[in-house]
């Protein structure tokens, strides 16, 4: 199961490099968005997590690494369907941002919608809840 486990690992932060790359590429042929920056950056941000994770990813439990995996699923959510409702809201001026967001909406919307997802189901199998959850329901029978 650990190899499993690290191959996933592996896997998700190739494929996020891949769509951010392919996200950054999109931004430099368009002018210069304010979304795009803020976008990037948090993305870069969350590659900074997500290497090492995948770097010192170990056989044995460790509390450190979970709540870097749960801080990764928070930001990839807030960056993928929040963030672009909070400023677009707040903006006074008009840029290139609605382009920018239109040319990257499968990236963003779907595919790393797929990723935040599968990482949550990760989740789950690091931290043993699955087999929490069917204990209790064991008991309740």
């Amino acid at each position: 199961m650990f190899k499993i486990k690290k191959l996933y690992l592996y896997l998700f932060t190739f494929f996020y490099m891949l769509i951010s790359l392919l996200e950054l590429v999109s931004y430099l042929k368009i002018d210069n968005t304010l979304y795009g920056v803020y976008y990037l950056i948090i993305n870069l941000v969350i590659l900074f997590f997500l290497i090492p994770v995948v770097y010192n990813y170990k056989r044995t439990y460790s509390k450190a690494r979970v709540s870097k995996i749960i801080i990764i699923t928070i930001l990839l959510i807030f960056n993928s369907f929040v963030l672009e409702h909070i400023l677009l809201n707040t903006m006074n001026y008009m840029d290139s941002s609605k382009l920018y967001l239109e040319n990257i909406f499968i990236y963003k919307n779907i595919l790393k919608g797929i990723l935040s997802f599968s990482l949550v189901v990760f989740l789950i199998y690091e931290t043993n809840l699955n087999k929490t959850i069917k204990n209790k329901f064991k008991k309740v029978d």
